[in-house]
């Protein structure tokens, strides 16, 4: 079977390529990016001498090219930014091929549901953020909702180790962090999708050790999108996703935070005068977020310093049985993988989407059309691939006895 992975010069795609290299039953893999000699680099790093694996460049925007790229292929996994996922789905139709992504911050999401009957049609399969949230965070409420006779809320909390450096270097793609923090979060409550404020809602949250008790506060996530439909025959009445600061210190968040409310994280793009050195004077049109991300490239502040590196994505599920309350706490949890050279962090992201891949291309999912991962992903065969890449799950239960 053949894999494409899409975007595989980024921090994400150099993880999933590196899992794709562990098991022999893919015969070939394309590592593909715009960056050509960046997804070489992921090619010689994660399998040095391994003849399954290619590099190759793509655009995404360029559709003929993307789908002679795909032409063949039995599976798609797309780690671009989420941006293109129409794009990229559009493409396995015509192509031919199964696809998967990380996500697409709850509109895009929303808009990728709309192609299930066209998936149908041609017999593929989609599965929508499957990395760690989304993916892992809706994989965790598939495990244990069969124990429910009725689920009234399902709230997840994304947590992580922060650096001791205060570090404004980013652990995923800054554009997507900087989307989460200037969009409204859409929660279900009530049995109504409703938009916040950004960043609202702080609650603190008791994580696994050694991260401890941490500010968690709302943001815009694909969780949100499908997991209070999936669930509407159980009763869900309210349906969120927190994250402790995108896993930045609670001081690099707040300086972050501040850029972002003096408009730094804009995408409209905004005239900006300015002489050169000779005294030319020039005018040119500036995205502020993309001046930002520049600035924070060449800036002592993105050093990193030490960092445990441990996360923990925690979905607490509450409901009934038997008539009496429930609870069932569901934590996924990872250190630092010395083989794969990433945080615990990195690490949930980027195994989910390589191990469900390999399913998709052997032709293990039956359903076909487009789904969430809690709909299309056998949650407890899920979870003990990730225990064989040291990512363990433990489920907590509460209830009363009488």
């Amino acid at each position: 079977m053949k894999i494409i992975l899409l975007g595989g010069a980024g921090i994400i795609g150099k993880v999933i390529a590196r899992d794709l290299a562990l098991t022999d039953d893919v015969a070939e893999i394309v590592v593909a990016d715009l960056n050509e000699a960046g997804a070489q680099a992921t090619v010689d790093k994660a399998a040095p001498g391994d003849s399954r694996f290619k590099a190759a460049p793509i655009d995404v925007t360029d559709r003929a090219a993307l789908v002679a790229l795909l032409a063949g292929a039995d599976c798609v996994i797309n780690s671009v930014q989420y941006y293109f996922n129409l794009d990229v789905m559009r493409a396995c139709l015509e192509a031919g091929c199964h696809y998967l992504d990380l996500g697409g911050l709850f509109h895009t999401t929303r808009k990728q549901l709309e192609l299930n009957e066209d998936f149908q049609v041609r017999g593929l399969t989609a599965i929508l953020g499957l990395g760690s949230c989304p993916g892992i965070a809706n994989v965790q409420p598939a495990l244990v909702a069969a124990r429910f006779d009725t689920i009234r809320s399902i709230k997840i909390y994304n947590g992580a180790t922060t650096d001791s450096r205060d570090s404004l270097a980013w652990p995923y793609s800054l554009a997507t962090i900087l989307d989460e923090m200037t969009e409204r979060p859409v929660v279900f409550r009530s049995g109504e999708f409703i938009e916040k404020e950004p960043l609202s809602e702080e609650e603190a949250f008791d994580f696994r050790a050694p991260i401890g008790q941490r500010i968690t506060h709302l943001t815009l996530h694909s969780e949100a999108a499908t997991l209070p439909l999936s669930y509407a025959d159980k009763g869900v009445q309210e349906c969120f996703f927190k994250i402790n600061f995108f896993g930045y210190s609670e001081k690099a968040f707040r300086r972050l935070q501040q850029l972002t409310q003096l408009g730094l994280g804009d995408k409209q793009a905004v005239w900006v005068k300015a002489q050169l050195p000779g005294g030319e004077r020039v005018e040119a049109q500036v995205r502020p977020r993309d001046m930002l991300g520049e600035v924070l490239l060449r800036s002592e502040a993105t050093q990193r310093g030490e960092n445990p590196g441990f996360k923990d994505i925690a979905t607490v599920v509450e409901g009934t049985k038997d008539g009496r309350p429930l609870t069932i706490r569901v934590d996924t949890t990872a250190w630092p993988h010395e083989d794969y050279g990433v945080s615990g962090g990195t690490l949930v992201v980027g195994v989910p989407p390589a191990v469900v891949a390999r399913w998709l291309a052997a032709g293990e999912v039956r359903a076909k059309g487009v789904y969430p991962p809690e709909t299309s992903v056998d949650p407890l065969r899920f979870f003990k691939e990730l225990a064989g890449r040291r990512i363990h799950t433990d489920v907590t239960v509460t209830e009363q006895i009488a």
